[in-house]
């Protein structure tokens, strides 16, 4: 593993495991559950997250289609969503994405992180390591959305 990653690919795992801990045992109602009109529900940002952690992977070169439903990912509001996936779905896609990033991070070298990017973020450098930092950052952003829906929701943390 480049050295530069291995920060990044820690907060990613650690990131992973508290993905895991706002999910567990979360009902499908709870879930959804929006605690006011202009509020996200822990499932939009859960799978929000998925939709972003695979875009990672396409931007690392290791495109891996997305496996929650294409209606949901092409939402571009919660309002939009007609038909969620279930918990254990967005788990999974999840699950899938954090191996496949895991294994993917390992593997890229210092060329490969060094590369030019063609995707605008706000960050100095427009290079796949930049963009990997920026997204680690996404990650951590909204990490601290359904831990807070989860807790409203009467769940411990």
């Amino acid at each position: 593993m480049d050295p530069r990653v291995v920060a990044p690919a820690e907060i990613l795992r650690v990131n992973t495991k508290l993905f895991r801990n706002c999910l567990h045992g979360i009902s499908q109602q709870q879930a959804e559950a929006r605690p006011t009109g202009q509020t996200n529900s822990a499932l939009w940002v859960a799978a929000h997250m998925v939709k972003a952690r695979y875009g990672l992977l396409k931007w690392l070169g290791a495109e891996i289609p997305n496996p929650l439903p294409g209606a949901l990912l092409a939402a571009k509001s919660i309002d939009e969503v007609r038909e969620w996936p279930s918990v254990d779905d967005v788990r999974s896609a999840w699950s899938g994405a954090s191996h496949a990033l895991r294994d993917r991070l390992a593997a890229m070298s210092a060329v490969q992180l060094s590369t030019a990017v063609d995707v605008r973020f706000p960050v100095f450098e427009q290079t796949v390591f930049a963009l990997l930092t920026f997204m680690v950052q996404h990650d951590s952003y909204h990490l601290g959305q359904p831990s807070l829906l989860r807790k409203l929701a009467g769940l411990p943390l």
